[in-house]
């Protein structure tokens, strides 16, 4: 770690009230939950200031802080304060001159879906060779980008770090900083369309990730997704393809078995080997992360003994095609997390083929950030629900409302079949009115702003 005079050497910054004694043991942008030692970044932001909340960060043991500016009343009274023009922008300097100074294998990932779960196994399986550091939680922004990459520890061996997309350019900047050396891309789908114009236009913002590897950088991309494979001809990297369709792929998923509650099982095919894996994740959308993940690891050197080893203990992630069971309600199947309309569909894809002799129940909740696709794409999941035979959906939202009333418009489709909800309260009424038993297999999915994680609290309870 830095000191306070190298932190302002990097910024440009001014130190106010230099204390050397002070060791900065890490970086917190959040006064609550800053440890003792770490250095607090005051960011301005839209709905508050962390100018106001030095204070607290010293009181929790700050050993200093990145400031604009010094509020009058603790002029003289705080410690290895570093003045700069600009927070957000000395923060990001930071993260870049620190990231310069590794020089070791760092893996980025970025997609429609699939991001934080690949994040995970890239982890499980590099873990079992190196010493690796993966972004906490969803340190994935600008903000949390940065925050995560100077916190990693001075003996990690393998970095990996997840960059999110809401607008075009932002996985520029994050890669301006994390200076991948490996891109993952795992696929393109509807995740916030509504900050672009068109389909093509967010997968060539996810784009940016492959664009900014070095020429003896490795682009690894899932070949099924749209454009990736055609891309891939232009790229000055070297690249791996992952799929379950494409011939063209180099890492391959052969006799796929994804209707057992176990999880998928499926065959690893490279132009080296063929081996099994049998990992407990559920249905053919964690195939392709899985895949990627196995792609990088093999790229890494890590034996093939010990990719099967840590796939076969990998848990699934929290709240992403999670498998829980309660006593009352049956089965259910947490991907609360976050939706968007392809992962809606994969989902759904997974409650129609599980088989169990159970009722398939849809708890849906509104896919956001679509712009002006949102009508179109809830009233097409429609379609897909009856076609795949699910037997009763709640929704939850004026969006997903709109899928309900495009089941109704069909006969078999009451108004006690697909049940529409204005709010948690409702949904929660309408579940435990409906449910009698526990023979139900229950998907609940919806984007992360409708909260039906609390949904899933109410039917564990």
């Amino acid at each position: 770690m830095w000191t306070i005079e190298q932190i302002a050497q990097v910024v440009g910054g001014q130190v106010h009230q230099p204390d050397l004694t002070r060791k900065i043991a890490g970086y917190s942008v959040d006064s609550r939950c800053l440890n003792a030692g770490e250095l607090f970044i005051a960011l301005s932001g839209e709905h508050t200031d962390g100018h106001l909340f030095l204070r607290e960060a010293f009181q929790r043991g700050a050993s200093g802080a990145l400031v604009r500016q010094i509020p009058p009343s603790l002029v003289g009274r705080l410690h290895n304060l570093v003045q700069v023009p600009d927070t957000g922008k000395a923060l990001r300097q930071l993260a870049t001159a620190y990231r310069r100074q590794w020089n070791m294998p760092v893996v980025g990932i970025t997609g429609s879906s699939g991001k934080t779960t690949t994040k995970e196994l890239i982890h499980a399986l590099a873990s079992q060779d190196y010493k690796t550091y993966r972004s906490p939680g969803n340190y994935n922004t600008e903000i949390g980008h940065p925050i995560a990459l100077l916190n990693m520890p001075d003996e990690t061996e393998v970095g990996i770090f997840e960059l999110a997309l809401q607008r075009p350019g932002e996985i520029r900047t994050l890669c301006d900083i994390a200076q991948p050396t490996i891109g993952v891309l795992t696929s393109i789908g509807d995740a916030h369309l509504g900050f672009f114009q068109n389909r093509e236009e967010l997968a060539r913002a996810k784009w940016e990730l492959i664009e900014s590897l070095a020429p003896n950088g490795l682009a690894v991309l899932n070949f099924d997704a749209p454009y990736l494979a055609l891309w891939a001809k232009k790229l000055r990297a070297r690249v791996v393809g992952f799929g379950i369709e494409s011939k063209r792929a180099m890492v391959r998923a052969e006799h796929i078995c994804d209707d057992q509650l176990a999880g998928v099982a499926f065959e690893v095919l490279t132009s080296q080997e063929r081996f099994r894996v049998c990992p407990q994740l559920l249905g053919r959308a964690n195939v392709y992360n899985i895949l990627a993940a196995v792609a990088v690891a093999l790229e890494l050197g890590v034996d093939r003994a010990n990719i099967q080893k840590a796939l076969a203990d990998f848990k699934p992630v929290p709240h992403r095609l999670e498998l829980l069971r309660s006593l009352r309600f049956g089965l259910i199947v947490d991907d609360s997390y976050n939706a968007n309309s392809t992962s809606v569909k994969e989902a759904l894809q997974i409650l129609a083929r599980m088989r169990v002799p159970y009722r398939k129940i849809f708890v849906f909740g509104d896919m956001l950030e679509l712009g002006d696709f949102s009508v179109e794409l809830h009233r097409e999941l429609a379609g897909v629900i009856q076609e795949l035979g699910i037997d009763q959906v709640f929704t939850l939202g004026e969006l997903a409302r709109e899928t309900a009333s495009a089941l109704r418009r069909q006969a078999a489709w009451t108004s006690k079949r697909a049940i529409c909800t204005s709010n948690l309260k409702e949904l929660k009424e309408h579940l435990v009115k409906e449910l009698h038993d526990d023979q139900n297999l229950i998907l609940v999915k919806g984007s992360r702003g409708m909260r039906l994680d609390q949904i899933v609290q109410t039917l564990m309870a």
